[in-house]
């Protein structure tokens, strides 16, 4: 998250005030299609049942658990204290306690007061829900998504449009009873990330396609209200792909927004989807290292416990419990998958109880890997992964199963997820017999390993090579392909790399072997060809490093030009003349810093894999 920068007047004529930009500026075009009213300063409020998502079912739940543990103990205090004694009231706990407790309270005439009493408690819950809500609003401005909400301990996020990575929709089961959506705004750096919870169904994927066309025009260099057009949410579509009109009733409509599968219908009609047949996923997961494993393990236990000790084969149990729901993760996260690409973005959704909408703008793709696991190759079947900025492995956001594209999929599935996720890789003949080749083909250009790494490589000598894809184009790539038992092709767009590192670990040294490793942010695609001979290394290194220099150089200075272009946009806008601006890209070549093991390049901030206008 970053502060807004400040919108001080440039006609006092000092020239060391910043100069006036849309910042924290509502534009018009924009809020006027977002739902419902906004105030002066642009804010919106969330969906009234939201406080019952945030916290209200946790206040209930701990409630009655407080309830059901001390009922007792409250009832045998009345018991004691005010009800020995009293005429026709058993003094005894059991079954009839409460009913005594009422009849005592009845006679007394404290019922009302009792009765008072937890209206009192619950009104109070409702005004502190209601304070909440009122509290927690939300906006769209010309640079950034701004969240604010608390009433004791304010909270003000935001989430500069260039910055954002994706827009995710998240439903829980019971959100989608109830027909709301949590919007999940995710930007570069750890921790980065805006929470509009929650806005009506419909109402969620309105402000999500506003997010996206916005900040695609702000990475464009066209200003916040040049290139908006009219937009609002897709309509819904139901599992076998029927898309919905408009529900006459209200409980309709409910029923609609409850089987969404959000998948945008520009690509339904053109027949663009990828996606998972719901026996394919299934078949994936039983032939998974994870059931693999399970299998094994049982038989193990089960052999241990006959000849051992028979006590043995009840640890079982929670090792069935503990892989069975991790299975079953797998499957209620691919449960229904669907990748489409729209006008903005890659758009992922997938999900059984709670689901999840996942839309990824054009170029956060920082790396893509393809893997096989050793039980999928009879068949064909491939996973794809992918590495973006803004999720954390200690987090959660980087793991096995959220950072998934496709859970299963054949050759052409991968293909076609590949030129999705990374334009201009695959859209050609040559191009997709280029990513075919290194897949499942003989990899005929690529770079092998070094006559003496089955020491390091073992059996994954064969199949281990490192390419340059393109290398003569902005749209040039690394390719690292590897694996035995689990095949990988992986792919990282170099304008992506943040630094190169040739290395010689022990075991390489002595057999004259180098690694090479590219670096991007942290996912869990890795980038690295070990095994190479050292001077076969030396030269992909070099080569590797003069294509990081041209084509990120490119990139930076085309940048600059959208930056300065939407500047003088922001100026003609405000009625302000434009002031030139001296920008330093820094040394044309980084400097060259290693030893004798271990050579890295780091490119200059200005060219990194982050440069945003």
């Amino acid at each position: 998250m970053t502060d807004e920068p400040r919108a001080d007047a440039a006609a006092a004529g000092d020239p060391a005030r910043p100069i006036p930009r849309a910042a924290g500026v509502v534009d018009p075009s924009v809020d006027a299609q977002l739902p419902g009213s906004s105030d002066a300063e642009g804010w919106r409020r969330m969906h009234p049942l939201s406080p019952l998502l945030r916290g209200g079912i946790a206040l209930v739940v701990i409630a009655s658990i407080i309830v059901a543990n001390f009922r007792d103990h409250f009832v045998q205090f009345f018991l004691e204290n005010g009800l020995q004694g009293s005429e026709g009231v058993d003094v005894e706990t059991g079954d009839g306690d409460v009913v005594a407790l009422f009849e005592f309270l009845a006679e007394q005439g404290l019922l009302l007061l009792v009765f008072g009493a937890l209206v009192a408690v619950l009104l109070l819950i409702v005004f502190f829900s209601w304070l909440g809500w009122r509290f927690a609003t939300y906006r769209i401005t010309g640079s950034a998504v701004e969240a604010r909400s608390g009433v004791i301990f304010r909270s003000h996020r935001r989430a500069p449009l260039e910055r954002i990575q994706s827009v995710n929709l998240q439903r829980s089961l019971l959100a989608r009873v109830l027909g709301l959506t949590k919007i999940e705004v995710v930007t570069a750096g750890q921790g980065g990330k805006v929470e509009l919870s929650y806005l009506g169904h419909r109402d969620a994927k309105t402000v999500r396609e506003q997010i996206l066309r916005v900040s695609g025009a702000r990475r464009r260099g066209t200003g916040p209200a040049t290139g908006v057009s009219e937009v609002g949410g897709p309509p819904p579509v139901g599992f076998d792909g029927s898309v919905y009109d408009n529900a006459g009733d209200r409980f309709t409509s409910r029923a609609q927004d409850f089987i969404d599968t959000d998948i945008d219908p520009e690509a339904l009609r053109a027949q663009t989807l990828v996606k998972v047949p719901v026996g394919r996923l299934i078949a994936s997961i039983a032939l998974g290292w994870e059931s693999v494993i399970l299998v094994v393990l049982i038989i193990g236990i089960v052999v241990g416990g006959a000849v051992l000790e028979a006590f043995l084969i009840f640890g079982v149990i929670p090792l069935i419990i503990v892989m069975v729901s991790v299975m079953f993760g797998q499957f209620n996260k691919g449960f229904n998958f669907t990748l489409s690409r729209t006008d903005d973005a890659i758009r992922t959704g997938s999900g059984l109880t709670a689901t999840m909408t996942e839309s990824l703008p054009f170029g956060r793709i920082h790396a893509v890997e393809a893997r096989q696991p050793l039980l999928w190759r009879p068949l064909g079947w491939w996973k794809v992964r992918i590495t973006t900025a803004g999720h954390s492995v200690a987090q959660g956001g980087q793991n096995g199963v959220q950072n998934v594209v496709l859970p299963v999929g054949r050759e052409e599935d991968v293909l076609r997820v590949v030129e999705t996720l990374l334009p201009g890789t695959g859209n050609a003949d040559e191009a997709i017999a280029s990513l075919r080749d290194g897949l499942v083909g003989a990899a005929h250009h690529y770079v092998q390993a070094g006559k003496r790494s089955a020491a390091v490589l073992l059996w994954g000598r064969r199949r281990a090579g490192v390419m340059i894809a393109d290398d003569d184009s902005d749209h040039a790539t690394l390719r690292v392909r590897r694996g035995v038992l689990t095949r990988s092709l992986s792919i990282m767009p170099i304008v992506r790399a943040q630094s190169v590192q040739l290395r010689r670990p022990l075991l390489h040294r002595p057999l004259g072997l180098a690694s090479i490793q590219a670096h991007t942010v942290l996912g869990p695609v890795r980038m690295e060809m070990r095994g190479l001979a050292l001077g076969t290394a030396r030269i992909v290194f070099d080569e590797l490093t003069a294509a990081m220099l041209r084509i990120q150089g490119g990139e930076a200075r085309r940048l600059i030009e959208l930056r300065e272009r939407a500047k003088r946009q922001e100026d003609e806008t405000a009625g302000i003349e434009g002031q030139r601006v001296d920008i330093d890209l820094g040394p044309a070549v980084p400097p060259r810093e290693g030893t004798g093991d271990s050579t890295r390049y780091d490119l200059p901030s200005q060219t990194g894999s982050e440069v945003e206008p």
